[in-house]
């Protein structure tokens, strides 16, 4: 909440900046920050934090075979750091099965969302005994919070 209110006085404080001089009104700039779009780019950024944060929930089920922690050894299954934007079966440290590793499929979001919801649809032969999740809503909350697993510089 605090955070929203600031955001809010930063941007009518940038608002005011020129104007129309016998209105006193500011006089909007071409892709000018106005309080209903940083308001509305605050709500975005809240919404996407909130449905991270149900991904990590619904991740919670996985974590019994996949860590997420940058340079933690990978268990049944591998390390999913930084997995979003990488090519399937290329992360070190881990014996992926012959599908996985030739599969030549890069884990966009498009890609993960294919994945689980049917490993086994979308990649024949692949090893994980994970049944897939059904319900668009989970997937792309999961798929959110495996976007926020990466190097805090990225």
């Amino acid at each position: 909440m605090k955070t929203q209110l600031i955001i809010t006085l930063l941007a009518a404080t940038l608002v005011g900046c020129g104007g129309d001089a016998e209105t006193g009104v500011a006089a909007p700039q071409p892709g000018a920050t106005t309080p209903t779009n940083v308001q509305s780019a605050a709500t975005t950024a809240s919404q996407t934090v909130n449905i991270a944060d149900q991904g990590r929930k619904r991740f919670s089920a996985c974590a019994v075979c996949h860590t997420v922690k940058e340079g933690e050894p990978a268990r049944i299954g591998p390390n999913l750091f930084g997995i979003v934007g990488k090519p399937a079966g290329a992360a070190d440290g881990f014996a992926y099965s012959k599908a996985m590793s030739e599969a030549g499929v890069v884990w966009t979001e498009d890609n993960l969302n294919a994945f689980i919801e049917n490993p086994q649809g979308f990649m024949r032969g692949n090893r994980m005994g994970y049944v897939g999740e059904k319900n668009p809503e989970y997937r792309a909350a999961m798929i959110a919070y495996l976007k926020t697993l990466k190097p805090a510089n990225d």
